[in-house]
């Protein structure tokens, strides 16, 4: 049996008229849009099971099972004997690699209305088939995916009791049909759905009429039965291959085969009192390095990514025998970064449902629905069944295989770019709760450009891996934005990177820290935990000053330049003892050159021998009070960073921790944080961050309180707007529970401006209309900044003259906005600003207490229905549209807005207001009309010969709106015609005369260049006796259309 797609109709003819049509013809017609309807459904749907297909042997305890009525019967009521002892399956949907649509049947037999034939129907609406009989199937169509070695399989074919009873009914065969409740291991059996396709032989043609004759089609589904076993060999060793469902069932292997690995925290406790107590800590979380080998082998293996060194490499880079004192933290940290990578990779193989033009050749005829009884519950696998299997454009499940095969370089490229590095200290914005290709690349790898484009998926598809952020940027993006990121926006990031302290002296990692965290404004806190002791500080010291000698300065300093000028030194050595020797120096700022001895020797006298200028703790005595210490290679916004050292005395940086919130020395502390030292007086208040969050901040100004804070659902803000104006320019400072605290803040005055319209004066070229505006500005200062909006676009920005600037607004045609709504923002020498609205300015085609709006009405009789709801639009529904902009006045509209009929057909008599005078203000006529008998045109036409009624009109308006109606105002005139429907003559003549056309109707008697300049408009096909919405919503458009704003 041939699927259907393996050989695809491409054409197919279209027929002419008393065509004699033959078999191929209208087999190719057929074929064709067969072809298409199968391959819409593979290519763009997707194969395999859509829904549905859930089966199970309904035995006394199933009946009485709550959770089988819920999933099979779905809590219907049903009666239990009609399914007792029966396979049931419940109705689905599922489509074949072949475009077969396949679900459930139910054949019934039905005797046809008034006659004694019978025909049978199939049905496929309902829930549930149950199955009562089986037998051995066996058939004469060759399925070779039912073959090992040419041999069929064993198979049964089940059938329901109607199925049974129609085959009795038809005098089939049925005595080697049996109850499935004697099928021995019901449950090691599967179910398979079979489409049987095939052609029966055409009937011979042996009357007049062969109009029936031709070979059926015919498609049986079959329900199957296949020993659970012997499916498997099929599948392996079938004569067919069901590539599909075995690449997919690979990856289920693949996932369930995989380790669970998770990585190990590294948890400090008292106990803890040597480095090397800390180094084992970190070595014991370094656990599942075996099961993370073997587990990405496995995965390796299967994408065919094999890198037969990286397992070795994991090997020594994680060989806890091996690790220095120097980065066990950052190797511990690869092996986090690796099982965040391998859980990644892990979580994505259930998620490769979609397949880009699957294999017609995978299940053309037959879906596979797993075991009978298989539980199909959420998250369980089932063995043996298809899924469905999406077409790329209904699921992103087609880009998981893409981030795998990432991930998967990313594993690599982390292991082969690990690299100890030496270099300042350095902070970098970074998230938290996120995957590990949304966080900053740590600053233990070498970032080049193949790790930087496995890092991110989205940033490597959109071709902006350089975008991401890291400790190292030679091979970053150039944007400064991305080399110095903290300089810039950070509200999405939740985290710091902290790199390049370990190996340090602790009061130089801290001071470092803090420079970072002082020049870049960020909120959290350093402290250092010592592991013990060590050589505890004499609390009597003595009360001689120490000695320096400036040969043995100068001695250090030479050894540790040429420390420094070596290629390969000892950089954590040299750093130690150059921070020694920083130390001495500053104290020569308390130097006294008027001892005795030596005058090689300086005595150097320290400021407070008792006081340290960092606070240390045991961290035995730390964790007595606070818990919750992690390593995350930085700290949380917010939130409290640490730094471990062995003790005074040895005080190098071995290890970093964090708390989530700020904390604490043995005295509570006190913190605030504003984003800004510097606001604008009319600024909206900003949040302040405070520890304790629940503390009392205070303002003041030269020591007297103001009262600038304000607090809001549990927050403290600082509001310039209460800061008095006397204040202005003045350091403000704080306190938080009555401690002072550094942060300060300055509030600077705002410019005062006020800006009016003055004259506007319009010019006379109708062409090319334009306004000019004065602006009156006071308030005008030397060194302000202005910045003008005119609203049109433009990008003059003048200085004002003697407290004046003038714009020319360069007005358009019909539709260009007539209102215009300029601003100014004037900025001071302190960066203050203010932003003045003017009104909105109206420079043309204004509606107002003097426009009048004339709508004229053709009386002449043969469109009267229109009249009554002109009339009721005018009075109400337009009206109430149009009085806003009449002042609400509504005698002033009454009096303005008219319809006026008349009966002399004369259109562009009425257009030109019939001649008369043109009124104060500005008008807008309406004309609605549909037809010109024989004033302008014959009723039949043709519209060839001008009538002389015609000619003298048009010119006579014409003239009129060139001189715009004897004013200066371009925007005085505009005219509107609505052509009723009635008279197909009139209409072509309005045509003729709004675009030129007609020969007939050259330029002098045609208003084509009106009409392209916005002076008249013409609507066409209005219907006759219309009701007054309708009119309304006709006059408003063409309104809006001229330019004019309609509230």
């Amino acid at each position: 049996m041939n699927a259907k797609l393996d050989n695809i109709t491409t054409q197919y003819r279209k027929f002419n008229e008393n065509q004699v049509l033959t078999e191929g013809q209208l087999n190719e017609f057929i074929d064709y849009f067969e072809d298409q309807d199968r391959l819409s459904r593979t290519q763009l749907s997707g194969v395999g099971i859509v829904c549905g297909f859930k089966s199970i042997f309904f035995d006394a305890a199933a009946s009485k099972d709550a959770a089988v009525m819920r999933e099979i019967f779905k809590g219907k009521e049903i009666e239990p004997k009609d399914y007792l002892d029966t396979i049931v399956i419940t109705q689905g949907a599922g489509v074949t690699t072949d475009g077969d649509l396949i679900t459930l049947r139910r054949k019934i037999e039905k005797t046809v209305a008034n006659s004694d034939k019978k025909v049978i129907e199939t049905l496929i609406d309902f829930d549930t088939n149950a199955y009562r009989y089986y037998r051995s199937y066996e058939s004469d169509i060759q399925y070779s995916y039912f073959n090992i070695d040419k041999q069929q399989i064993p198979l049964l074919e089940i059938i329901t009791q109607q199925d049974y009873d129609l085959l009795k009914s038809q005098g089939a065969k049925v005595d080697d049909f049996k109850d499935v409740k004697g099928i021995e291991k019901l449950n090691d059996k599967i179910v398979i759905l079979y489409l049987e396709s095939y052609s029966n032989e055409e009937s011979p043609c042996e009357d007049a009429d062969c109009d029936n004759a031709g070979a059926e089609q015919v498609s049986n589904l079959k329900v199957l039965l296949a020993d659970s076993k012997v499916a498997k060999d099929l599948l392996s060793r079938g004569d067919a291959k069901d590539a599909l469902y075995q690449l997919h069932n690979r990856y289920e292997e693949l996932f369930d085969n995989l380790p669970k690995i998770e990585a190990k925290r590294v948890i400090l406790d008292a106990s803890i009192t040597t480095p090397s107590q800390l180094k084992t800590r970190f070595y014991d979380s370094i656990n599942a390095v075996p099961a993370l080998v073997d587990g990405f082998d496995k995965i390796s293996a299967t994408f065919n990514l094999n890198d037969t060194s990286i397992n070795a490499k994991i090997s020594s880079l994680l060989n806890t025998s091996t690790l220095s004192l120097g980065d066990y933290q950052y190797r511990y940290d690869l092996f986090k970064d690796l099982i965040d990578t391998y859980n990644e990779i892990k979580g994505l193989l259930l998620h490769f449902d979609a397949e880009c033009c699957p294999s017609i050749n995978s299940f053309p005829k037959h879906l596979m629905l797993g075991a009978v009884g298989a539980t199909l519950e959420l998250g369980e696998k089932t063995d043996l069944r298809h899924s469905f299997y999406h077409s790329p454009v209904t699921t992103s499940d087609d880009e998981n295989y893409e981030r795998v095969i990432m991930l998967i370089k990313r594993f690599i490229e982390k292991v082969n770019k690990f690299k100890s590095h030496n270099g300042p200290v350095k902070i970098t914005p970074s998230n938290l709760y996120v995957r590990l290709g949304n966080k900053a690349v740590p600053y233990y790898y070498n970032v080049d450009q193949p790790l930087l484009a496995q890092w991110n998926f989205e940033k490597t598809k959109t071709d902006r891996e350089t975008y991401n952020l890291s400790y190292h940027t030679t091979n970053l993006s150039g944007d400064d934005y991305v080399q110095n990121p903290l300089n810039y926006n950070i509200d999405n990031y939740d985290f710091y990177r902290i790199e390049g302290h370990l190996g340090l002296p602790y009061e130089t990692a801290v001071q470092n820290i803090n420079d970072l965290k002082v020049k870049y404004g960020l909120p959290f806190d350093v402290a250092v935990l010592l592991l013990n002791k060590g050589e505890k500080r004499d609390d009597n010291l003595p009360s001689e000053p120490r000695k320096l000698s400036i040969e043995d300065l100068r001695k250090r300093l030479v050894s540790i330049s040429d420390d420094i000028s070596k290629e390969k030194g000892d950089y954590k050595s040299t750093l130690f003892n150059l921070s020694k020797l920083d130390s001495d120096l500053k104290l020569l700022n308390k130097a006294t050159f008027a001892a005795p001895g030596s005058d090689k020797e300086v005595v150097v006298v320290k400021e407070d021998p008792k006081k340290e200028e960092i606070s240390t703790e045991l961290l035995s005595e730390f964790l007595e009070r606070k818990s919750g210490l992690e390593h995350l290679a930085g700290v949380e916004r917010g939130g409290l960073f640490l730094l471990i050292a062995e003790s005074e005395a040895n005080n190098q940086v071995l290890a970093d921790f964090s708390l989530p919130y700020l904390c604490c020395s043995k005295k509570d502390p006190v913190f605030l944080v504003l984003p800004a030292s510097q606001l604008c007086q009319n600024d909206a208040p900003i949040a302040m961050t405070m520890v304790p969050l629940d503390g009392e901040v205070k303002a003041f100004v030269n020591g007297i309180q103001i009262q600038a804070i304000t607090k809001s659902g549990g927050q403290n803000f600082f509001d310039p707007g209460l800061v008095g104006s006397a204040y202005f320019g003045q350091t403000i400072t704080f306190t938080v529970n009555d401690e002072p605290v550094e942060t300060q803040m300055v509030i600077n005055a705002e410019p005062v401006i006020t800006v009016t319209p003055g004259e506007v004066v319009y010019g006379e070229d109708a062409n090319a209309p334009q306004a000019i505006v004065t602006f009156n500005v006071s308030g005008y200062q030397n060194g302000y900044t202005y910045n003008w909006d005119f609203d049109d676009d433009s990008t003059d920005n003048p200085v004002p003259v003697n407290g004046m600037v003038t714009h020319t607004y360069f007005l358009g045609a019909a539709g260009q906005e007539d209102v215009f709504k300029p601003t100014l923002t004037v900025i001071n020498q302190n960066g203050c600003s203010t932003t003045f609205q003017m009104a909105p300015i109206t420079l043309k085609l204004v509606i107002n207490k003097n426009t009048r709006i004339f709508i004229y009405f053709d009386a002449s009789g043969s469109m009267n229905s229109t009249l009554s709801p002109l009339n009721d639009m005018r009075a109400n529904l337009l009206k109430n549209r149009l009085l806003p902009l009449y002042g609400n006045d509504s005698a002033a509209y009454d009096e303005k807005v008219k319809v006026i009929s008349y009966s002399d057909e004369r259109t562009f008599n009425v257009l030109n207001m019939q001649g008369q005078a043109a009124p104060e203000g500005n008008v807008i006529v309406l004309v609605f009309q549909d037809e010109a008998d024989s004033i302008y045109h014959p009723y039949n036409g043709p519209i060839t010969n001008r009538t002389s009624a015609f000619s003298s009109d048009i010119q006579a308006l014409k003239n009129r709106i060139a001189n715009n109606f004897g004013t200066n105002n371009p925007n005085y005139y505009r005219g509107v015609i609505f052509q009723v429907d009635g008279n197909t003559a009139f209409q072509q003549l309005m045509m003729a005369v709004e675009n030129g056309s007609n020969a007939s109707y050259p330029s002098q008697y045609n208003l084509q260049s009106e009409a392209l300049a916005g002076k008249v408009k013409f609507k066409y096909n209005v219907p006759d006796g219309e009701i007054s919405t309708k009119y309304l919503e006709r006059v408003v458009e063409a309104l809006e259309e001229l330019g004019y704003n309609i509230p």
